[in-house]
């Protein structure tokens, strides 16, 4: 019980420490819960706290401040601002958004895309970078496979067709819960891909006990941490694991779900009741 206790106490300080720096570098009450939650350290709570006067001091209210990339014309930026709880910031060029997002504060990044361009992907993963830990969301035009696989790469959190514009206003919400907001084309079109990469997805169905014994408990436990938009080190943390541990387990359930970015992996793991599926509506 001792050693148990010794385990958790060590764990609980980490945790302080890291939560304890990431207020000091003025990030948000969000980053922190994404630390601790997961853990269910009895402190978390308190830690949490510690950090809401931080977290809330420049924002007025429930109200969810959004950068917007607007290469659509306009209409993202019209849609969220009709949202009463979206206060929205926009500009034009993959540029601006990058060299903005690390000083304007906003809480996260929609990039509204015209007809897709062969320099997007490249630009929105140098926005993703800048951005850190603000959850970046696409949102565009239907795409066939391949450029959706190549946005997805980026390291994006959310990705809406126009289709599904209705919904942009909640998917930002979903996604400052932690969420993964997507079309159910995207999702579609991952899993297809996902059979044709993997011998072992061939032939599973959703919701069945081969999909269960895809991964196993550890590796679920990982994949949910991960969907949560945990790092490889609070993942560690968490399950008393080394970084180099979760990465080796990571490569394991990138294979077996035929994933080639972690986004596909968590999207994969909604498609077949391994996860909590994100909701749009």
């Amino acid at each position: 019980m001792r050693n148990g206790a010794s385990t958790q106490e060590s764990r609980s300080v980490a945790l302080r420490e890291r939560a304890e720096k990431l207020r000091d570098n003025g990030e948000t009450r969000r980053d922190v819960e994404r630390i601790v939650v997961a853990v269910g350290l009895s402190e978390a709570s308190v830690m949490l706290a510690d950090v809401t006067a931080d977290s809330q001091a420049g924002a007025p209210g429930t109200t969810i401040k959004v950068l917007v990339v607007e290469l659509d014309g306009g209409a993202a930026r019209a849609t969220l601002s009709a949202s009463p709880d979206m206060e929205v910031v926009a500009t034009e060029s993959f540029e601006k958004a990058t060299a903005m997002v690390p000083t304007t504060k906003v809480q996260a990044v929609v990039v509204a895309l015209g007809p897709l361009r062969a320099g997007d992907p490249a630009a929105l993963k140098e926005l993703v970078t800048a951005a850190r830990l603000t959850p970046v969301m696409v949102l565009s035009q239907p795409a066939d496979e391949e450029p959706v696989t190549q946005l997805l790469k980026t390291g994006i959190s959310g990705y809406l067709f126009m289709e599904d514009a209705r919904f942009l206003a909640t998917g930002v919400r979903e996604l400052l819960r932690g969420g993964l907001p997507m079309s159910p084309p995207v999702s579609r079109l991952v899993m297809q891909r996902a059979r044709r990469s993997s011998s072992t997805m061939a032939a599973v169905k959703p919701q069945t006990a081969a999909a269960q014994n895809l991964l196993s408990g550890r590796q679920r436990e990982i994949l949910a941490l991960l969907q949560q938009g945990h790092s490889y080190e609070d993942i560690g943390t968490a399950l008393d694991l080394s970084v180099n541990t979760v990465r080796s387990h990571l490569r394991i359930i990138y294979d077996r779900l035929g994933a080639a970015s972690k986004v596909e992996a968590v999207m994969i793991g909604m498609e077949l009741g391994l996860l909590e599926r994100a909701r749009l509506a």
